[in-house]
């Protein structure tokens, strides 16, 4: 009986490592069969339930994450603001004829928003318009964010001034004669345009902006054929909520020589209304859809909050290795400069990643992942839809994906690939992601 339960027990282990070794195998396979070398790849696979790695290449090589960053950051501040947290921008009467508007760095504040708090000025007896932009610092853009890629509307300016996603539209077309060209601009906020634009039978423009030559000055190249649309990231915001705020106020004929002054606000201060956001509008937009701006504007507002002074980048690191903290996580073989993972100056390996999931498994803000079919996985691996959350990342060079995965069998995994090849196509680098992932979810 002893020789059999001897057999068995060997047979058993066998089993296992021939398990093992063929998920392995299979894994690798992917990567020798792709176009990425696998110096440039960085993995982690981590059973969920167990915390052991299941396959491992370049764990612990360093590689900027891209907005995979966004699952780490994210749930840090809101583990400071809650998760019933609103963006709130406030108007307040201080008598005599003054008011003063509370900023709220309020990622969705838009103009409509701005009007109803102005609806509520007496336009009978006002002369000074104060506001009070403390929240968060007027820094408009993280360390190491490429200064030359200012027209990226993916990569908006945001600060305390946030108004109406920091971004205006304008729309280029052929005038009544077919002949020649106009641009339109419904804002009316004065910006230059130098059309170089000519009537063609197709659309190919090319639009760029010298900050140096000109803050405000767009010059416009190429041909037009129907209308098209561009969405030009604004590089003032102040300077656009100055213009916003003065042309709501004279639409109520409210004419003042300034637009308005820098104050803060008193306890004194009567308030009148509020606009507010829910928080909750941002996770699903900074988990499903990236958003920069908002990543980096709910980071600022949670340090805010929770060292109780104006909101930095330097402190949202801070409250970041704080809460890893509180998780038993190691940062000093990391590094963190923004929230949202745009630098490159971000720095992570996928065997931290998977970690950090194994730990915050059970959290509320992660369960708004996105699935196959949604946001930025709306056109990638539709057949997993039940099986994975994940983040996505992509930078010049970059890509990564992480998350969540169960596989065909029912077994629980975390993963993290990281890529760093500038020798292969993004799309190479998510055909890779994709297969690998799938190659787990059949064999895992």
């Amino acid at each position: 009986m002893k020789k059999i339960l001897s057999v068995l027990f060997v047979l058993f282990i066998f089993s296992l490592s021939v398990c093992a070794k063929g998920i392995k195998s299979d894994l690798s396979e992917v990567i020798t069969d792709s176009n990425i070398s696998k110096h440039a790849v960085s993995i982690s696979i981590k059973d969920l339930n167990t915390g052991k790695s299941v396959y491992a290449l370049n764990e612990k090589n360093l590689i900027p994450p891209a907005s995979v960053q966004k699952m780490l950051t994210l749930p840090a501040a809101i583990d400071t603001l809650g998760e019933n947290y609103e963006f709130s921008t406030e108007i307040f009467s201080r008598g005599n004829g003054k008011y003063l508007i509370k900023l709220g760095a309020d990622p969705y504040f838009s103009f409509s928003d701005l009007k109803t708090l102005i609806s509520k000025i007496d336009d009978d007896n006002v002369n000074t318009v104060f506001i009070d932009d403390t929240i968060i610092e007027k820094k408009d853009w993280g360390e190491g964010w490429q200064w030359d890629d200012d027209l990226n509307i993916h990569m908006p300016r945001f600060n305390s001034y946030n108004l109406d996603d920091n971004i205006i539209k304008i729309t280029i077309m052929k005038d009544n004669s077919g002949e020649k060209t106009i641009v339109i601009n419904p804002s009316k906020y004065p910006l230059t345009f130098l059309n170089n634009v000519t009537a063609g039978e197709e659309s190919d423009i090319k639009i760029s902006r010298d900050n140096s030559v000109s803050a405000n000055a767009l010059t416009l190249c190429g041909t037009v054929n129907t209308p098209v649309t561009y969405y030009i990231p604004l590089n003032n915001l102040k300077r656009y909520f100055d213009f916003k705020l003065r042309q709501g106020l004279e639409d109520r004929n409210i004419y003042l020589k300034n637009p308005y002054y820098i104050d803060k606000t008193k306890s004194t201060d009567k308030e009148l209304t509020r606009i507010v956001h829910p928080i909750s509008e941002a996770i699903q937009d900074i988990l499903k859809n990236s958003n920069n701006m908002a990543s980096e504007t709910v980071m600022k507002i949670a340090s805010a909050k929770a060292y109780n002074h104006t909101g930095t980048d330097v402190d949202g690191t801070k409250l970041f290795n704080t809460y890893c903290q509180k998780l038993g996580l190691n940062t000093s073989g990391i590094r963190i400069v923004d929230a949202s993972g745009v630098s490159k100056n971000n720095l992570l390996y996928a065997d931290f990643i998977t970690e950090y999931l194994i730990k915050n498994h059970s959290n509320k803000t992660l369960q708004n992942l996105p699935s196959p079919g949604e946001g930025t996985l709306s056109n990638r691996m539709i057949p997993l839809k039940d099986y994975l959350k994940a983040k996505t990342g992509t930078l010049s060079d970059i890509s990564g994906i992480s998350g969540f995965l169960i596989s065909k069998s029912g077994k629980k995994y975390v993963f993290s690939i990281m890529i760093n090849d500038p020798n292969s196509s993004e799309a190479d680098k998510k055909t890779f992601e994709d297969y690998f992932i799938r190659e787990l979810w059949l064999k895992g």
